[in-house]
């Protein structure tokens, strides 16, 4: 058995930080999903998939794979949020949204994140040429040896495309489940005194705490309370 973890974003410790100011507890919860359970009850997705990869999926069968996820459910609602990494923005994850699974999803919009990935990729080489995100032995025993950091003449990156199909996994599992999930990226977008800013850099600079809490209570549908909400754009 092998177990893989994804991390979310590095910038989840201030957004905790703002969101618990509006009483939304923030605690993670763990999920593991097993690739094998997963594929068996979705053959025709991961088929497709397979194609789209350009792979086949014996050894991640055969190492009986689980990807593991902390997920921050935001109490006291039912919400789960993943906070995207930049490295997750990139050509492998976007041939995963091509797979029909997709057609009905509600944990983002779909077009948005297509966008993301064929516009940020150059984003993603920031932090996501660096040892055991480009690849890693285990990665490349499932998807073969990786190219140079940066270099996607031949195989590309093997750890790029684990985590690709990994996030795949976890939106399959979180419809399956009926866990409400909710998909952020630091590319997502709010007003501020008439100027577009974006969530990441705000939270990299410690900024914009108030329409950033407001931001994110819309999306989820919550309240905030009125003694904290009084002076949300101040």
């Amino acid at each position: 058995m092998a177990t893989i973890s994804v991390i979310q974003n590095k910038l989840i410790n201030p957004l905790q930080q703002y969101l618990e100011k509006i009483d939304l507890r923030t605690d993670f919860l763990r999920v593991d999903i097993e690739f094998k359970k997963l594929h068996q009850q979705y053959p025709h997705y991961f088929e497709e998939l397979a194609e789209e990869l350009e792979l086949k999926w014996t050894s991640f069968l055969e190492k009986n794979l689980i990807f593991s996820f902390d997920l921050l459910n935001l109490q006291p609602t039912d919400y789960h949020l993943f906070f995207e990494p930049e490295y997750h923005f990139n050509r492998y994850r976007l041939k995963t949204l091509r797979n029909s699974f997709y057609q009905d999803i509600p944990f983002f919009d779909l077009q948005k994140w297509k966008t993301f990935c064929r516009s940020k990729e150059k984003e993603a080489f920031k932090g996501g040429l660096t040892h055991e995100i480009w690849t890693n032995p285990l990665a490349e025993k499932l998807l073969n040896k990786a190219d140079e950091p940066g270099y996607f003449g031949g195989n590309g990156s093997s750890g790029w495309k684990l985590h690709a199909i990994a996030n795949f996994c976890l939106d399959l599992y979180c419809k399956q489940n009926k866990i409400k999930f909710y998909r952020l990226t630091p590319y997502d977008s709010f007003m501020w005194q008439s100027k577009i800013e974006l969530l990441g850099n705000s939270l990299k600079l410690r900024r914009h705490e108030k329409p950033i809490q407001l931001m994110i209570s819309r999306k989820i549908g919550y309240q905030i309370p009125q003694d904290e909400n009084k002076d949300e754009l101040s």
